[in-house]
Formats: C-alpha cells, sequence, structure tokens
C-alpha cells in the first residue's frame, strides 16, 4: 500500500513537472534564475580556461569549484557564477561538463537564449554534440560544416568553434534561435542551405573563429586568429586587422598567428567595437596576456588577473575563453562604459593612448606606446 502510494505520489509530481516545463518559452528552459540576475546587473559574461578554486564569494550552490564550463559574470563587483555547465546543456539531457569555448547571449527574461560551442564532445551514447558545433539553450545543435559551407573548400571535418557573435537586431536574433530549435543535427547536414536562407530571412548574422586553420596551415584560405562571417563567408577582420602593425599577426606576411580565443562587441557590424582575447601573450609593448580583454588594435585593454581579482583564485592568469556582452539594442550599449569603467576603478584596465570607440573611465591610466591602424 505504501509503495503504491509513493508512485501515485512520483507521478503527480512528474506531472507537474512536466506541465511546467511545456508552459516555459522555449528559450527559458534550463536557464537558472543567476544568469537573469547577472543579466540584469548588466556587464559582461565570460569564461576562463582552467578549473579554478574560488577563496571569494561562494556561487549560490555552495560548490567552490568554478569550472572551465561555466558561465562568469565580469564588470560587476560580486564575481557571480551565472549559469554552471550543466544548467547550459540542460535541454539535451543529463551530460558531464564539457567545457564552454564560445558564447553569446541574446534576449532578456524569460526570452534569453544562449547559444555556444563546448571544449568536448558529448559522450555518444548520451547526445550527437561535437565539440565544433553551435549550440542553443532552447535546443538548436547547428553542426560545424554547415556553419563553414560558405566558405571556399567546403570541408567534411570539424575545425572546432572558438568564438561566436551574434549581428543584428536582438528580436531577429531571438527569431532566428526561434526557427533553428525546429531542426535536428541531422537535418542541418542533409540540407546545409536552410541556415543560410534563415539567417537572410531574419538578416542576422554570425561572427565567429575557428579551432583550426584551413585548408592547410601552409596554404591558409583563413587563420583560427580571424574573424569569419557564416552568412557571407567572408573574414570580417583578419588576425592582423585586430592587432596594430607594432605587433606581428598574421601569417604568413607578419609572422605569428595570435588566435581569436573569444570575441563580443555590439550588433551593428561595426568592428570598431570589438572585445577580444587571443592565445598568445606579448611581452614587449604593446604588452598584453592570453587571458586579457583587449579592445581592438589595442585601444585599450582590461586585464585578465583584475576579471577574477574577486574570485581570489590561488594563481593567475586563468584564460579568457568564452565572452559575451548582452546588449538589448544594435548599437553600442551604455553598459560597455559602465562596465569598463567599474572595472578601471578597479584597478583592472589599462587604457592605450588614441583609443576612439570608448570613453575612458574614471581610474584609467594611460599606458605607454600608441596604438596603429
Amino acid at each position: 500500500m505504501m509503495n503504491a502510494m509513493r508512485w501515485q505520489a512520483f507521478e503527480w509530481k512528474l506531472a507537474v513537472w512536466v506541465l511546467l516545463v511545456v508552459a516555459l518559452p522555449a528559450g527559458a528552459q534550463g536557464l537558472p534564475s543567476t544568469l537573469q540576475g547577472c543579466l540584469q546587473e548588466g556587464g559582461f559574461l565570460f569564461s576562463t580556461e582552467v578549473d579554478f578554486v574560488t577563496r571569494g564569494p561562494v556561487p549560490p550552490d555552495g560548490n567552490p569549484i568554478v569550472s572551465d564550463g561555466d558561465l562568469l559574470g565580469g564588470g560587476t563587483l560580486d564575481c557571480p557564477v551565472c549559469a554552471r555547465n550543466a544548467d547550459l546543456l540542460a535541454v539535451f539531457g543529463p551530460m558531464p561538463d564539457l567545457g564552454l569555448d564560445a558564447v553569446d547571449v541574446v534576449g532578456e527574461g524569460e526570452d534569453t537564449v544562449v547559444y555556444f560551442s563546448t571544449e568536448l564532445d558529448a559522450p555518444p551514447e548520451l547526445a550527437p554534440l561535437r565539440a565544433g558545433d553551435l549550440l542553443a539553450s532552447n535546443g538548436a545543435v547547428i553542426p560545424n560544416q554547415t556553419l563553414l559551407q560558405r566558405f571556399s573548400s567546403p570541408l567534411a571535418r570539424d575545425l572546432g568553434l572558438d568564438a561566436v557573435h551574434g549581428i543584428g537586431d536582438p528580436r531577429a536574433l531571438l527569431a532566428f534561435w526561434t526557427d533553428a530549435s525546429e531542426f535536428a543535427r541531422a537535418d542541418w547536414l542533409n540540407d546545409p542551405e536552410r541556415l543560410l536562407d534563415l539567417l537572410e530571412t531574419n538578416d542576422v548574422d554570425l561572427w565567429i573563429s575557428t579551432e583550426g586553420t584551413a585548408p592547410s596551415p601552409t596554404a591558409p584560405s583563413w587563420l583560427d586568429g580571424d574573424l569569419l562571417s557564416v552568412r557571407t563567408g567572408s573574414i570580417v577582420q583578419r588576425n592582423s586587422d585586430l592587432l596594430p602593425v607594432a605587433v606581428p599577426a598574421g601569417v604568413p606576411s607578419r609572422g605569428v598567428d595570435f588566435v581569436l580565443d573569444a570575441v563580443t562587441a555590439d550588433r551593428s557590424g561595426q568592428v570598431d567595437s570589438l572585445m577580444i582575447s587571443v592565445e598568445i601573450s606579448r611581452l614587449p609593448e604593446p604588452e598584453f596576456g592570453e587571458s586579457d580583454l583587449l579592445g581592438r588594435l589595442l585601444g585599450w585593454r582590461a586585464s585578465g588577473e583584475g576579471l577574477v581579482a574577486c574570485f581570489e583564485p590561488a594563481s593567475v592568469p586563468l584564460g579568457l575563453d568564452a565572452l559575451s556582452l548582452p546588449v538589448p539594442e544594435p548599437g553600442l550599449a551604455a553598459s560597455l562604459t559602465a562596465s569598463l569603467g567599474l572595472l578601471a576603478a578597479m584597478g583592472g584596465l589599462a587604457a592605450r593612448q588614441g583609443a576612439r570607440s570608448i570613453r575612458r573611465g574614471p581610474g584609467m591610466a594611460a599606458r605607454g606606446g600608441s596604438s596603429s591602424s
């Protein structure tokens, strides 16, 4: 009798849970309230390259271990863990931590969609998700090969996905992701041009960087340090366009591929608002590190150590692997200036002479040297 009563109670709870999930808007399923708190506070979202233990504020779930798959809040004073890796992957079912390689967030409130890539493939017995795929919190999965279809040599192999940023009106981006959620991964592989149709219909674009150089390092059509347009199949910015001429960025002409590890900007498609991180440090002037948040052409630099300072990690740098500035409008949001001003007040931001696309916040110290275009 007792077992029958327990089973009936379980069935009732399960029915209520199913009704609640069905009632939720697609973009809100699986996203925690902590993420909404981060979005309301403003600032940007990021992830680190490595796991670490916070010796500062303890996350709301009580776990002091911060994963390289967790989404963190930057430009605020309280160092929030906005979403755990499991939260981002919840729509796909129970998953191990797969890391976080690229991220962007669009929308607000119940209409929020997080789209991202992971460091690792999902176990095949759990889900057919690859590390180069573009995943979304509403269940959309766009394969890497589909993202790269417009580029000169259609590739059968997965080149990875290191950075992503949506361009266009945020409402149109949300509409795109609603449409994209209607198709399974196999649908995109069978008809990759449907992606181009959806981008065109909604008048949006996805700017990305890859993990690999194609078709080969000896004869590259693009570098993993270049920023690419999925919609047009063009190079938005080469590695050499993102960094000043004093930095030997670009292969083969200038010498080194600094790799584009993360990118964000406003939604207008204007490259002057680009913020990036790279995988290689540079010690001579102009100086920057692989954990730093950089303005295009090094117009300004936010110290990677400053980004994670309130977590009080035992060692730095921790790397900067994914980056998003959620903005409600296509143009440059006031939240960017506010975030940078707060970082400056915390001692985490150094401004270079010649910065053009942002205003210097209080406490920004001028650095030696000048940026070049």
